[in-house]
């Protein structure tokens, strides 16, 4: 059971650089630790602009010693006197999500993320549809998630991740998936479960 905790930074203008300098140093703090880590933008969609962060752990107890170690870390602490002393932008998380289906995918560079607003009662014949949507992804080298969030603002959510290989890859996957007959009767089977409320492309740093 993978668990995945997200920030997202919007970098004050004109400490767009300072903002992703610092994101890579948290980076590589907890990827020191044992985090699996990406720094990312947003490249279209919501939160377009901002920078998306994220560690991956197996389960509750990686997570936690992870975040321990992080917090203990002296590179921590001089990270976080610096963002006091000069801000850079607006952090808002973390927030926890428990992967539901399918596993992060640390070499695919290029995410789309699409968010449902889902009760849990019907989380259950969403997900259910998630592997015929995984056959028809693996056709075309795409990878997907799903998570739900376990310490958030918001636990309606079910968020969908499709992973690909370049921007080039995805232009493709418009094309060849998004508009297939294949594809969209899914996309219409889901509606009966839930709303799709927002989405965005993140693009590693």
């Amino acid at each position: 059971m993978a668990l995945i905790s997200v920030r997202m930074l919007a970098p004050t203008v004109g400490k767009a650089a300072l903002a992703a300098e610092r994101a890579r140093a948290l980076g590589a703090i907890y990827a020191r630790h044992g985090g699996r880590v990406r720094v990312a933008r947003v490249v279209a969609g919501d939160a377009a602009g901002q920078i998306f962060f994220s560690v991956a752990v197996d389960d509750g107890k990686s997570l936690a010693r992870v975040f321990d170690k992080a917090q203990a870390d002296a590179s921590f602490a001089r990270l976080r006197e610096e963002r006091e002393q000069n801000p850079a932008g607006s952090v808002t998380g973390p927030e926890v999500y428990r992967v539901v289906y399918g596993q992060p995918q640390p070499d695919y560079p290029v995410i789309l993320q699409r968010e449902y607003t889902i009760s849990r009662d019907k989380l259950a014949g969403a997900l259910a549809l998630l592997p015929e949507l995984d056959a028809l992804g693996k056709s075309h080298d795409i990878g997907i998630l799903a998570g739900v969030p376990i310490f958030s603002s918001d636990m309606s959510r079910l968020v969908a991740a499709y992973f690909y290989r370049s921007t080039a890859h995805l232009g493709e996957a418009i094309d060849g998936v998004g508009t297939s007959a294949e594809f969209q009767s899914i996309v219409t089977r889901a509606a009966a479960f839930g709303n799709l409320t927002r989405s965005r492309v993140v693009m590693n740093m």
